[in-house]
């Protein structure tokens, strides 16, 4: 069920804080109707973080980890939203998540990939108080989580990242092949290069003896032109 919603209320969504006073006014407003009861809505934004419409998707429910994913995002989906808020209230005061709060965010969170709509926070609610997920640092390890990853998506990345590891070492193996090149390449310059010094060195010594130009390249293995130039 779509709440309704005031002008006023629609505003953009930076924090918990910004969207905490108008769940407070609903839940007050909610509470009328079923008194003790749990609550769950899902809130919708736009590209601007901009609240676009709060949902009342379950009303009473025993188990909220029960709460299908395909009901939960069918408004978002439906009013084009590009994130979510995921907010339910403790009807006894105490806003601290169980586990069950922590698996269902897991699980939508993942939901969300799939449908290219993005969970952003989830809050729990009171009258007097809220905890935020993300402030409490709990959804940044909930969006690392492995347990609700499609087997498909599971396998794609194990794959991706299979070939990203093989071009590392690839990688790796090419750059000390490289320099293993580089050194014997060096050295044989370097042994070709002591090798023409000793010749010119020699040529050099011939020529001040006087000896013919001829004789020199045959003894030196130079060119004649080298020699001419010495």
């Amino acid at each position: 069920m779509e709440v309704k919603l005031s002008k006023q209320q629609k505003v953009t969504v930076n924090s918990a804080e910004d969207i905490y006073p108008i769940m407070r006014q609903i839940l007050r407003r909610e509470n009328k109707i079923g008194q003790g009861q749990e609550h769950f809505w899902m809130v919708g934004l736009n590209q601007a973080n901009k609240i676009l419409y709060i949902e009342l998707v379950a009303l009473g429910s025993a188990n909220m980890a029960n709460i299908n994913p395909r009901e939960a995002f069918r408004m978002a989906i439906y009013k084009l939203a590009v994130r979510v808020i995921m907010v339910h209230n403790h009807p006894g005061g105490n806003v601290t998540p169980s586990y069950e709060d922590q698996d269902l965010t897991d699980h939508f969170i993942q939901a969300g990939k799939f449908l290219k709509v993005e969970v952003i926070d989830h809050l729990i609610i009171s009258e007097e108080t809220y905890h935020s997920f993300v402030d409490a640092g709990i959804f940044k390890k909930l969006q690392e989580s492995e347990k609700w990853i499609l087997p498909y998506k599971l396998k794609e990345r194990i794959r991706n990242e299979g070939k990203t590891e093989g071009l590392k070492e690839g990688l790796n193996e090419g750059i000390q092949l490289g320099e293993k090149k580089g050194k014997e390449e060096g050295l044989k310059e370097g042994k070709e290069e002591g090798r023409k010094e000793e010749k010119i060195e020699m040529a050099k010594a011939l020529k001040q003896k006087d000896i013919s130009i001829t004789i020199i390249a045959e003894t030196s293995g130079l060119s004649i032109e080298e020699i001419k130039k010495l």
